[in-house]
């Protein structure tokens, strides 16, 4: 039997390499731009920084990564893992710059990505739970992960202050089965 072939239409998440970091870049500050309530750096922040800062992300000297998911050609969405650094919490991974940008929302693409990053972590020695935060007042977000099987261990109320304004975060926390 021959396999079907999957439409070249159909989106494709892989972990980024450094050939990525333009796309990277762009699709960064586009976030940090559209959603600044959603992560804890910013726009002013970040616009600095050059190829070189976002290939270090891309191929840490660790086992974090970044990977991406592809539409057409077209670097759609990202996100982040990572392991927590020091000797005590390193049975944690967090995910970070978890991002679909607008025009490719709703398909499915955000699910993807945590996936990967699940699976990622998952393959990580000795790490048993993965951790994320949320910003309290994005229930798509927090809906997706709770799907996933994150479920919410504390709130910290104003969190960040995007333009004077308060966000609180919800933190949440996904076990890892087998660990």
């Amino acid at each position: 039997p021959t396999l079907a072939r999957m439409p070249s239409s159909a989106p494709l998440v892989r972990r980024l390499t450094p050939a990525d970091a333009l796309s990277l870049r762009q699709l960064r500050l586009d976030a940090l731009q559209e959603t600044p309530e959603a992560f804890g750096s910013s726009y002013e922040e970040e616009h600095t920084l050059t190829l070189d800062d976002i290939r270090g992300w891309i191929a840490p000297a660790d086992d974090s990564a970044m990977f991406g998911v592809f539409v057409q050609g077209a670097l759609a969405g990202m996100v982040g893992v990572a392991r927590q650094r020091k000797l005590k919490m390193r049975h944690k991974a967090h995910i970070w710059s978890m991002y679909v940008a607008p025009a490719f929302r709703g398909q499915g693409l955000g699910r993807l990505l945590m996936r990967a990053a699940i699976d990622h972590a998952a393959g990580m020695r000795g790490v048993r739970q993965v951790q994320l935060s949320v910003t309290a007042n994005n229930a798509a977000a927090f809906n997706l992960y709770a799907a996933l099987g994150f479920e919410e261990y504390g709130h910290e109320c104003e969190a960040l202050c995007v333009n004077g304004e308060l966000y609180d975060e919800l933190l949440m926390a996904l076990p890892l089965a087998g660990k």
